[in-house]
């Protein structure tokens, strides 16, 4: 039997399961390791005034050594899936990481769900605004749905009563219903 690759998810993971995850090798919150992102590499200068190119840790899929580590630095399991960044990337020599890009690896996933908790925050008003709200995905010929502002795949997360999700990158409202 195969593991399936998360991007081919168009419902949530389950808990416990095991997946083919992206990840990324950085020394994050003290521990050097692959740690699981979400979304693509990506800039904040127009909205969050953060320039360098980075990634978000993606908390379904951290280990417990890495998720113990997280909880110590401040942040919850949950946590505020915060930006991994590639200006000084870890790589290794002999392992399949190019110029920053993620590998695949297995994970056990540790919840179906990546709430997102900043949304009240003036910066994340000032994004949303940019948008209508609830917005409307990009919807992909494979069935993927993908948030407008940084294109994250959002097929595999959980959407709230009226199928909304809170992007988990940077908490814009994303209508994930699908089309009858």
């Amino acid at each position: 039997m195969s593991v399936p690759l998360l991007s081919d998810l168009r419902v949530p993971p389950v808990p416990g399961q095991f997946y083919m995850v992206p990840v990324v090798p950085y020394i994050y919150c003290g521990v050097k390791g692959d740690w699981p992102v979400i979304g693509p590499m990506h800039t904040d200068l127009e909205h969050f005034n953060f320039p360098d190119a980075h990634y978000h840790v993606d908390p379904r899929f951290l280990t417990e050594q890495q998720a113990r580590r997280v909880e110590r630095y401040g942040g919850t399991f949950y946590g505020s899936l915060a930006a991994v960044t590639q200006a000084q990337p870890l790589f290794r020599r002999g392992e399949p990481h190019e110029k920053g890009r993620p590998i695949l690896k297995l994970r056990k996933c540790r919840s179906a769900d990546t709430p997102y908790v900043h949304g009240g925050k003036p910066v994340i008003q000032a994004l949303r605004a940019d948008y209508p709200n609830p917005a409307e995905p990009i919807r992909r010929t494979d069935g993927r749905l993908l948030c407008p502002h940084r294109k994250a795949d959002l097929s595999s997360l959980v959407p709230d009563d009226q199928g909304i999700v809170t992007c988990p990158l940077h908490g814009l409202h994303v209508d994930c219903r699908r089309p009858a």
